[in-house]
């Protein structure tokens, strides 16, 4: 899959992954967040007690080949199993991806369409 593909499918279809891939994906984020802090210990343990990061051995298994590779099999499943959910937003002038699902307006061409 095209990585502007995939990166679509997760900034704008979250709510079509599964409970382990969001936890997963909020694991993620959280850290790249909080990974210049001074006192990561101390915010590690509050994320936790959030429910921002996890222990779960199952979860973090998603991401032993990075986030990368996160993205792309989370993006990858999500297509296959919600293909009818999604809706690729293209221009009808040029035909590339808009920006969002509901964009008007072409980032490449700057067609405009509302």
């Amino acid at each position: 899959m095209e990585k502007e593909k995939q990166d679509y499918i997760i900034n704008y279809y979250l709510h079509l992954m599964s409970p382990k891939e969001k936890l997963a994906y909020k694991h993620a984020h959280s850290l790249l967040k909080i990974d210049q802090n001074a006192d990561i210990d101390k915010i590690k343990r509050v994320y936790v007690k959030a429910g921002w990061l996890t222990k779960d051995e199952n979860t973090l298994s998603l991401l032993n080949n990075g986030l990368e590779k996160f993205n792309e099999d989370t993006a990858t499943r999500i297509m296959r199993d919600h293909a009818s959910e999604i809706f690729f937003n293209y221009c009808p002038n040029c035909g590339k991806l808009a920006r969002t699902p509901v964009a008007k307006q072409c980032r490449f061409c700057y067609y405009d369409w509302h």
